[in-house]
C-alpha cells in the first residue's frame, strides 16, 4: 500500500469513529430528554421551575433528581412531587453527600 492509500483509509476511519461518537451522543441526549420528560409529567409547576434553577446551578444533580422522580413514578411510587416533596429530596441528596463524604482515616 502507498502512503496515500494509508492517508486515505486513516481519513475514513476517523470520519467512521467520528459518526459513531454523534450517533453515541445523540442517544445519549435522547434518553436524557426521555427521562426529563417523564420526571416533568409528576412535578407540578413550582417543583418544575425549582428544578429549572437546580439544573442552571448544578446539572448533573438536576439530572439524578429526574432520574429518581421518573424511576418513582413509573412504579407507581408518587403521583405527584410538589415544591416542598422536591426540597426534601435535595436536603436528602445533599445529607448523603455530606455523610458518604465522611472521615477518612489513614493507619500509620
Amino acid at each position: 500500500m502507498s502512503d496515500d492509500e494509508l492517508e486515505k483509509l486513516r481519513e475514513e476511519k476517523m470520519q467512521e469513529l467520528q459518526g459513531q461518537q454523534e450517533d453515541q451522543e445523540e442517544q445519549i441526549e435522547q434518553q436524557r430528554q426521555a427521562v426529563k420528560q417523564k420526571a416533568s409529567k409528576y412535578l407540578t409547576d413550582e417543583a418544575r421551575s425549582r428544578l429549572g434553577n437546580v439544573r442552571v446551578a448544578r446539572p448533573e444533580l438536576a439530572q439524578s433528581v429526574e432520574m429518581q422522580i421518573a424511576r418513582l413514578g413509573e412504579m407507581g411510587r408518587v403521583q405527584e412531587v410538589t415544591d416542598s416533596d422536591l426540597k426534601q429530596i435535595l436536603k436528602d441528596i445533599q445529607s448523603d453527600r455530606e455523610n458518604s463524604n465522611g472521615n477518612i482515616s489513614f493507619r500509620k
